[in-house]
């Protein structure tokens, strides 16, 4: 009894390290996510109708329910038979996701160049999104809007 009582002392006065997790957290831990996949759907006004099929990229800091970050991606629209590839910063709470920034459109021989805003309602991997996008000094389709699902998964998180 008395060893178990020197033990129990002597562990208790050992200092805590500064890399030693605590025992326990509450709540949710900051976290970073690249997060990648597959983005489809149409546009649907405003602009040569047809869909489109890409791919994004994504990172973005996590904590409490609320992100910020970057994103990219890109796609063929079969309805001005081009590619789009838009970037920029991207922000969400929970479900709800906005993001913006530049877009550069790859059509029938021109390149436009404008910026754009998509808002997202997303349940685990599945988002489904509405995006607009202006394009300036073109004479044909300056202004774009599209609907369509993407789905991301996290390629790499890290923590704090």
């Amino acid at each position: 009894m008395v060893a178990g009582l020197a033990a129990l002392t002597l562990g208790a006065a050992r200092p805590a390290h500064a890399d030693d997790d605590p025992p326990f957290t509450i709540g949710a831990r900051p976290a970073w996510l690249v997060l990648g996949g597959l983005t489809t759907g149409g546009t649907v006004a405003l602009a040569d109708r047809g869909a489109l099929v890409g791919g994004e990229a994504s990172v973005v800091r996590l904590r409490d329910g609320n992100f910020i970050g970057l994103y990219g991606d890109g796609y063929y629209d079969w309805g001005v038979h081009g590619t789009y590839a838009t970037a920029g910063l991207e922000l969400g709470r929970q479900i709800f996701a906005l993001d913006g920034g530049v877009a550069l459109r790859f059509a029938q021989g021109d390149r436009d160049v404008g910026a754009t805003g998509r808002i997202t309602v997303g349940l685990g991997v599945a988002g489904v999104y509405a995006r607009y996008a202006h394009f300036w000094d073109v004479a044909h389709d300056d202004n774009v809007i599209q609907v369509g699902l993407v789905l991301k998964l996290p390629l790499w998180t890290g923590g704090n």
